[in-house]
């Protein structure tokens, strides 16, 4: 392989290896969604157990089912308003299975409210990490974008300045040796530098 080669191939390795880094790093951001499910499985728990509450007030009427509901929820406080929530139908649900109907409605309107708790920190919670996964990744993405751009315009710098002015020697030299002896470096380069090497050859191949 050619130093041109070498030179070109290494630029697009660097390339390959941003853009691996980047599809991880994107990987791993969608990852976030079971990792919301599982910070949601409190809310979901206190979703079954209100449920159940209000089953066991409303259609079953079994208050030993209600208390043991009411006693798992009262585990399994997550979120802000849940306490406080929770209290006041601990301090209403008996006389609702007595036949008190006031108390029976307000019982009822809390354990809706604590539906209403949940489900309200289940939809924040997925919303934020949707944000969160949206923005991680056009940080990733971005900074791969920009190598790329800076890379393919070094590459083709590179390629414009150096690599072809090198290989232009090259290929001189080797049709000089090859017979072909009115072949010359061009008269002009982008670099003065290699413009002199340019020179330097043309004025030993004339005097050979």
């Amino acid at each position: 392989m050619n130093f041109a080669k070498r030179i070109y191939y290494s630029y697009i390795i660097i390339l390959i290896c941003s853009t691996v880094i980047t599809i991880a790093g994107i990987s791993g951001f969608q990852r976030l969604e079971p990792f919301v499910n599982t910070l949601n499985s409190s809310n979901t728990k206190s979703l079954y157990y209100a449920e159940q509450m209000l089953s066991s007030i409303t259609v079953k009427k079994d208050i030993r089912k209600f208390e043991e509901y009411l006693n798992l929820a009262k585990n399994n406080i997550t979120e802000a308003g849940e306490k406080e929530v929770i209290e006041k139908i601990d301090g209403n649900y008996q006389p609702s299975f007595n036949g008190n109907n006031m108390y029976e409605e307000e019982t009822i309107s809390d354990i809706a409210e604590l539906s209403r708790i949940n489900r309200v920190a289940m939809e924040q919670a997925g919303l934020k990490a949707k944000k969160i996964q949206t923005v991680g990744i056009w940080i990733i993405i971005f900074p791969s974008v920009f190598i790329w751009i800076i890379g393919l315009t070094l590459l083709a710098r590179l390629k414009r300045t150096f690599i072809k002015p090198i290989q232009e020697m090259k290929d001189v030299i080797i049709d000089y040796n090859s017979g072909n002896h009115m072949r010359r470096c061009p008269s002009y380069t982008t670099s003065k530098d290699l413009q002199k090497l340019y020179d330097g050859i043309n004025r030993i191949l004339d005097e050979k």
